[in-house]
């Protein structure tokens, strides 16, 4: 055997071998991380977005539903025998009454904390609070997933009574926070109104 062919079936030395698993070894080191951060932002963005669509179907609950009613009235107030304003716009109520359109009474309002009953304020307070939402007088039910942490629910009527010249109209503002995983939160500040269809005579 010549000396070119004895070069070429020489092979790798071990200090080559040992070099290529440490180059190799950090590689997949740093690809692993950057797999392992990739996933839990993935999980972190599915759980947001899990939670914020929780959170806008409750919102598009209401809405739909205070549009095709009547009889606004802010507060719970019991049976609804006559529409009625927030006593001070700046501060509105904790809960919001009205009849939908098949005439069936509906009350939404702010939890106690950790309780399925309505708030008597606007702000939750210590614990965790959601939306809830009764009808004809039956009991509470959530609208909101226990990651979504509501922690100030207002409404604010105006226009209500009938024979005034305004269309009854009703202001949600919803403040919070989501819960998403291993202790990271998001929070939001949502408002929205929503006018009477009923023409208001």
């Amino acid at each position: 055997m010549n000396k070119k062919n004895a070069q070429q079936a020489r092979g790798f030395t071990l200090v080559e071998v040992l070099v290529s698993v440490a180059l190799f070894s950090i590689v997949m080191v740093v690809a692993l991380g950057s797999l392992v951060a990739l996933s839990s932002a993935v999980r972190r963005a599915e759980a947001l977005d899990t939670a914020t669509n929780n959170l806008s179907s409750a919102l598009d609950a209401i809405s739909r539903a205070a549009r095709t009613g009547s009889i606004y009235h802010c507060g719970s107030g019991g049976s609804l025998s006559a529409p009625a304003d927030c006593p001070d716009a700046t501060v509105g109520a904790p809960s919001f009454s009205f009849l939908d359109a098949d005439g069936v009474q509906v009350t939404y309002c702010l939890s106690a904390p950790g309780a399925l009953t309505c708030n008597t304020s606007t702000a939750c307070g210590a614990g965790s609070c959601s939306i809830l939402r009764a009808k004809a007088g039956g009991s509470f039910v959530p609208l909101t997933a226990p990651e979504v942490n509501v922690t100030t629910l207002r409404f604010v009527v105006s226009g209500a009574p009938q024979g005034d010249n305004l269309q009854p109209r009703a202001v949600m503002l919803l403040v919070g926070t989501i819960f998403i995983n291993n202790g990271l939160t998001s929070d939001f500040r949502l408002q929205t109104s929503v006018t009477q269809h009923l023409y208001d005579q």
